[in-house]
């Protein structure tokens, strides 16, 4: 999965509500990536917020 994106590159995670995206940057930083960043309000909080962009 990580395999095409260089090391250096910062990655930010999102899912439904957070848990898989903070399992997703667990293995990126095992795998050797360090600029990792979650979105910890993920799907949950962004498309509860009307004046967010949602693109479908």
């Amino acid at each position: 999965m990580f395999s095409d994106i260089n090391l250096q590159q910062s990655m930010i995670f999102s899912c439904g509500s957070g848990v898989t995206a903070c399992i997703l940057a667990l293995a990126a930083s095992e795998a050797g990536f360090m600029s990792l960043s979650v979105y910890d309000g993920s799907w949950s909080e962004w498309g509860a917020k009307l004046e967010l962009p949602i693109e479908v």
